[in-house]
């Protein structure tokens, strides 16, 4: 195990090379698959809510089991950090090959199988909710402060560009090709091999008590607060991953520009999170909790209101994808500021421990969880036809809206009352 306060043998470099090369796998797989298989394999809406049901609780399974995992394996079989991610890798990209070799098994089938993409999901995102926590143990141990809030902006930027690269790369392929693109994708994992094997030090360096000056208390409630919040822009990310791919296509967008187009608020998110990690006039005040709020409210509007505007030709078109644009924008960047905050004081108050990683990516898994369920919800009432085709869009805009109204609500009421 790493020396208090020697963090040389897992360098800085090495842990954003590593973070962006799985990103590219793993962030299309948890946040994009749902293009792949509403262009690829045929899923209706039902289904891909289904999915992202499956895909929100395995993760959180994941996530909470990612400390408890870790120490077992360490201290009863002794079995390093470092070899534990190895292994991880390993078994992401074999479940890539998973929807390739069914596609080669069924031959000249008309039809896809889908059941290779149910398996893939039900086991590679449980994995993800390991692989997170633990990297973000190598990025915080043995710092805090400055350094801390520095590095974390950089390593959000550079996740969460990644992405930008693999919806593009990826967007030839969606439609004739999803199996090969998710082929190519699993290839990440085995390259970030070598760099573990590399770089990587067999335990992130331990918090180093008493070095460095204790967090003000205000973080431990802005903490609460960002915790409220996190899920919540979740819960909307999960419902408009299988909400956009439906979308799209009534407005004009062509299976091949659907992902590129989604892009719009991968960019903003990119580019806040690097703000963020430079500019420190944030730190333990709470109007980001109010504007990142703000942003999540008035873009999901946009996003789910662009299906209402527009039409697939026209006039209407252009004001439906204008619409869509600015609302995965704004809601982009509410994504950025929330997650900014809450992994930063996560780290900070959880001295970075991979607990503290796996509690900060539960949440997710809970919004990953909640945001399908709404969206299944209102699919199940259109396809039982206890309501029209045409209210669908309004349901999934109240029953994801009602949610984010309620914790938004409840968000600014805890910010009134903490700031008296």
């Amino acid at each position: 195990m790493p020396t208090p306060g020697d963090t040389s043998k897992t360098p800085f470099w090495s842990v954003l090379a590593f973070t962006f090369i799985n990103s590219l796998g793993t962030g299309v797989v948890t946040s994009g698959i749902f293009y792949l298989t509403k262009a690829g394999y045929g899923f209706g809406d039902g289904a891909n809510f289904l999915l992202g049901v499956l895909l929100g609780v395995t993760y959180i399974a994941g996530a909470l089991a990612a400390g408890k995992g870790t120490r077992w394996l360490r201290d009863r079989l002794g079995i390093s950090s470092r070899l534990v991610l190895a292994w991880l890798m390993v078994l992401l990209a074999g479940l890539c090959a998973v929807p390739m070799i069914a596609q080669w098994l069924d031959g000249d089938a008309p039809t896809k199988s889908a059941w290779p993409i149910w398996l893939m999901v039900g086991l590679y995102s449980p994995l993800t909710g390991v692989l997170w926590p633990m990297v973000e143990s190598y990025l915080s141990g043995g710092k805090s402060g400055d350094q801390l809030r520095r590095e974390i902006g950089i390593w959000n930027f550079t996740w969460s560009s990644s992405l930008v690269f693999a919806y593009w790369g990826v967007a030839p392929l969606i439609k004739d090709h999803p199996a090969e693109a998710v082929l190519a994708l699993g290839l990440s994992h085995i390259i970030s091999l070598a760099l573990l094997m590399w770089k990587f030090a067999k335990e992130p360096a331990p918090h180093i008590h008493g070095e460095h000056a204790p967090h003000p208390p205000v973080y431990e409630q802005l903490l609460v607060t960002f915790r409220m919040l996190l899920p919540t822009s979740y819960v909307i990310s999960s419902a408009l991953g299988p909400y956009l791919p439906s979308v799209m296509p009534r407005l004009g967008v062509t299976p091949a520009w659907t992902t590129v187009l989604a892009t719009a608020w991968l960019v903003p998110r990119a580019l806040v999170f690097a703000w963020f990690g430079r500019w420190n006039a944030w730190h333990g005040r709470w109007w980001p909790a109010i504007a990142g709020a703000a942003c999540l409210v008035l873009g999901f509007a946009g996003c789910t209101m662009a299906g209402l505007l527009g039409g697939p030709e026209g006039s209407a078109q252009t004001l439906g994808i204008a619409t869509l644009i600015a609302g995965l924008f704004l809601y982009g960047t509410g994504m950025a500021i929330i997650y900014s905050g809450a992994i930063y004081y996560a780290l900070e108050v959880g001295k970075a421990e991979v607990d503290a990683g796996g509690a900060h990516e539960a949440l997710i898994g809970v919004g990953y969880t909640v945001g399908p369920l709404c969206g299944w919800g209102a699919w199940a009432l259109v396809d039982h036809k206890i309501v029209g085709t045409n209210w669908f869009d309004p349901l999934v805009l109240a029953t994801v809206g009602g949610v984010t109204l309620v914790v938004v609500a409840l968000t600014i009421r805890r910010v009134r009352h903490m700031t008296k």
